[in-house]
């Protein structure tokens, strides 16, 4: 069975951050985990567990900005997709978009839900699509055994989030990494990832390419569709260019750092005014180092790394991250 899907997007990969009119977008690789409070859209709201092309309103409980509007709400759609209400263009999210289908015909549990949380007085909308299938492998005589786990997130301050989990496309005959989401007749169709304007042309954000060359693409023109299955952990971020007081603030504190000397030898000494993870990237974007700090200041050894060029970032415990480079000699 053949859906009608319309499908932009938008991203990047790790430790590149580009900016255009609105919207910041970076991206990174960090824990994963599925939602453990929640609101079953699938067995709670649906009059039916079965989330073929259906849709819900979800209140955010807050206004959420999205390209010099607010809203109170926004429409998600089964396909891994959103929008909010009186948008000229109808999909203006799209965290993994495919055609989706919980299994029922596996032992295999399948959940669509969400959760209204807080993270440090901040206000987010988590949606999660919980070990989905793609729907015309799930409706062919031969169902394979795959899964597919993501989340969106919305934040108050508008800042958007795309999460990837365990995702395993290595037995069905509808996705390739050539041509990635195909119907029976083998015409392409997704992922698409990414945020666009609700006119779909005057600003967008897509993202292309692979794990291992991720590229953003900013003209509808010239949009693509993700030719891979994103890492376990791997994540989106689009950054409104004008955030709320609330997370400036909270920024401020993770700026306050410092990692010396820089170019440095074998240890790599950091000092942070917050509890927080630091990670070590070579510049194919493979996490080499890792450590985690409960106190302000810390030594990272480095011994073992090659003479070069990396990236780090720090993560502080809610969330939020300062990324640089960092050389060996």
């Amino acid at each position: 069975m053949k859906n009608v899907i319309v499908a932009l997007f938008t991203l990047t990969f790790i430790q590149s951050i580009y900016s255009q009119e609105n919207y910041t977008v970076n991206w990174g690789t960090s824990t994963y985990d599925t939602l453990s409070t929640y609101t079953s859209i699938l067995y709670e709201i649906l009059p039916e567990p079965y989330m073929s092309n259906e849709e819900i309103e979800i209140d955010f409980g807050f206004d959420f900005p999205f390209f010099d509007k607010y809203f109170t709400s926004v429409n998600i759609d089964a396909n891994g997709i959103g929008y909010f209400s009186n948008s000229e263009y109808v999909f203006q999210l799209f965290a993994f978009e495919g055609s989706y289908l919980n299994h029922y015909n596996l032992p295999i549990f399948s959940d669509w839900r969400y959760a209204n949380e807080t993270v440090d007085e901040m206000g987010v909308l988590k949606i999660e699509w919980r070990n989905v299938g793609i729907d015309d492998d799930i409706w062919s005589s031969n169902p394979t055994n795959h899964r597919i786990n993501f989340q969106m997130w919305l934040f108050e301050n508008g800042v958007i989030e795309y999460h990837f989990g365990d995702t395993d496309l290595s037995e069905t005959p509808f996705y390739s990494e050539e041509t990635g989401f195909v119907w029976e007749d083998g015409e392409s169709y997704g992922p698409w990832i990414g945020i666009i304007n609700d006119d779909s042309e005057s600003e967008v954000y897509y993202i292309s390419g692979t794990n291992d060359s991720i590229f953003l693409i900013t003209d509808s023109d010239n949009a693509d569709i993700y030719f891979d299955v994103p890492v376990i952990g791997q994540y989106f971020r689009f950054t409104p260019d004008e955030v709320t007081d609330i997370q400036t603030e909270q920024i401020s504190k993770l700026n306050e750092i410092a990692i010396y000397p820089n170019p440095g030898h074998d240890l790599i000494n950091v000092r942070i005014a917050v509890q927080s993870v630091f990670e070590l990237f070579d510049m194919n974007g493979q996490l080499v180092l890792k450590e985690n700090f409960i106190g302000t200041e810390g030594t990272v050894n480095s011994t073992f790394l090659q003479q070069g060029t990396y990236v780090y970032r720090i993560t502080s415990s809610d969330g939020l991250f300062e990324t640089g480079k960092w050389v060996k000699q």
